[in-house]
């Protein structure tokens, strides 16, 4: 058997069948916006709005150090400095979709090269983009599958508003192949006694089904 290392988080032991998150949606092509820049900052802004609204609402229903992840990340979405950079991108032509994509990796970006706390935030920002994203094209954000039985999550990394409201009767415990312990993942995994592994690399081989 593999023996996969990483950063346990809390105390315990658990065993069940792999599920693994659900990949990313795929990025937007950087093609030419068939709307106006007006019709396009429109439509981002209403989907801005709905996302973080929805993340404040996760919050208030999960309570404790989980309220104040999440109201975070709302502000995240809200970021003045974030909208100027989608709006620059929509006054050059692009979607909505594709001007969220690329501002928010440019913002990643720089949140990543800062490290520490800094860029272990950068797994926040891309949960909100995949979520703005995916209202703006009308389909579901990835978010943690239900086999119909308990079983141990892998996930490259997990968006605080996933970890914040997971089932713990379904899910025995949390693989992570990125993020670190002061990562959200792990503060919130911490605080409802998940069993947890953060920065296990070689998760990314697990399967679907296997022990």
């Amino acid at each position: 058997m593999t023996e996969i290392r990483g950063v346990g988080i809390g105390l315990g032991v658990a065993q069940g069948p792999v599920a693994r998150m659900a990949e990313p949606l795929p990025a937007p092509a950087d093609e030419p916006s068939a709307l106006t820049p007006d019709e396009e900052t429109a439509r981002v802004t209403d989907a801005v709005a709905a996302v973080a609204r929805e993340l404040e609402e996760r919050g208030a229903q999960a309570g404790g150090a989980a309220r104040d992840v999440l109201e975070a990340q709302a502000m995240m979405a809200e970021d003045p400095t974030l909208a100027d950079e989608v709006g620059t991108r929509i006054r050059a032509g692009k979607t909505g979709e594709f001007a969220v994509h690329d501002a928010f990796a440019s913002f990643r970006e720089q949140l990543t090269a800062l490290g520490g706390y800094l860029g272990e935030r950068a797994a926040d920002l891309d949960d909100v983009a995949q979520r703005v994203i995916a209202r703006l094209r009308g389909v579901a954000a990835p978010g943690v599958p239900d086999p119909g039985h308990p079983f141990v999550l892998v996930a490259k990394d997990l968006a605080p508003a996933d970890t914040a409201l997971l089932d713990l009767d379904k899910v025995l415990a949390l693989v992570t192949t990125e993020g670190g312990p002061t990562s959200h993942t792990a503060i919130l995994a911490r605080e409802k006694s998940i069993v947890a592994i953060v920065g296990a690399g070689a998760a990314k081989d697990l399967v679907d089904g296997e022990t």
